[in-house]
């Protein structure tokens, strides 16, 4: 079927149901509700005219309007498209009246054809060239529906640039209480690792760490942890704010290389380490059974041999 008569059905469509209803859509009868059902399923793609009316009310429902989308500024004379989802909520495929409104006042109005509870999406080309610098209200309107958003038009401010990110996993484990090991660390625009107690002091930290991830980084402490205990400490990842490769956390008070955050909160992992005992080297112990007695020649004393008493066969 050609586009023209494609076009022709719909507005057969619409001078039917106009007819009947006077001054809106009304009800219709079976044979005219079957024609129009008959032609806008022949239509598939939905076909906008300038023809539409509203609905009375009462007889049909209004298209409904949901996902209002458009940019929320724009340059001076920069086009906009504005959109939004048009819902037919009857039984009964129409063409019902979708306008485009800016401050109030209709820009564009347009009929648009739907199947019976068929979703579309609809979209207004905005020309704001003839548009001082300022913010508008606008939004996308059906008889009894519509969205609204702020269009501001003029020059637009720099966008901010991203929050740097990062990510840190420091997991339980044993160490010699000279350093510790975080696991990986992943670090948007490089910085440090410091290690903080449970009072919250740094006890340690990286030297400058370059950006990107990062596997099993050993922190030196600032003092060997005790024996024989386990203390419960956090990883905490920090930007290098002033550029030199030098954490100044502490002695900037806070002020340089503070902490990577996300929502204001800082970016830290906690584990709990665990310090060994040093082995010892004990001295060998012997038993009596062990025991050896070594002797030189010097010290050997010969004992003198046992004289065997002789004994004559017969007597004188």
């Amino acid at each position: 079927m050609s586009t023209r008569t494609r076009i022709a059905g719909v507005l057969v469509v619409v001078a039917l149901v106009a007819a009947a209803s006077g001054t809106g859509l009304a009800a219709v009868d079976t044979q005219q509700a079957q024609v129009q059902e008959q032609t806008q399923t022949q239509t598939q793609t939905q076909t906008q005219t300038q023809y539409c009316t509203y609905p009375s009310n009462g007889t049909y429902e209004s298209f409904g309007v949901s996902n209002l989308s458009a940019p929320s500024g724009v340059e001076a004379s920069e086009p906009v498209t504005v959109s939004a989802d048009i819902t037919n909520p009857n039984d009964v495929p129409m063409i019902q009246c979708v306008e485009f409104r800016l401050e109030g006042d209709v820009v564009e109005r347009t009929g648009w054809a739907l199947n019976p509870n068929e979703t579309e999406t609809i979209e207004f080309d905005v020309n704001t060239t003839d548009l001082e610098d300022g913010t508008y209200i606008h939004g996308i309107e059906t008889r009894d529906f519509g969205e609204l958003a702020t269009l501001t038009v003029g020059e637009q401010p720099e966008p901010e640039p991203d929050e740097p990110t990062a990510t840190l996993q420091f997991d339980d484990q044993e160490s010699d209480g000279s350093n510790v090991t975080v696991t990986s660390a992943n670090l948007s625009d490089g910085g440090y690792i410091a290690i903080l107690d449970e009072n919250g002091s740094v006890v340690g930290a990286t030297d400058y760490l370059d950006s990107g991830p990062q596997e099993n980084v050993t922190v030196p402490l600032l003092e060997p942890l005790s024996e024989n205990e386990s203390v419960n400490l956090t990883a905490q990842a920090h930007l290098d704010t002033n550029d030199n490769q030098t954490l100044d956390f502490l002695t900037s008070n806070g002020t340089e290389d503070g902490p990577y955050t996300v929502n204001g909160t800082p970016v830290t992992d906690d584990a709990v380490v665990t310090i060994g005992e040093e082995p010892t080297t004990e001295e060998p112990t012997t038993t009596d059974d062990d025991a050896e007695t070594t002797t030189t020649d010097d010290d050997t004393e010969t004992a003198p041999p046992t004289e065997t008493p002789i004994h004559n066969e017969t007597e004188s």
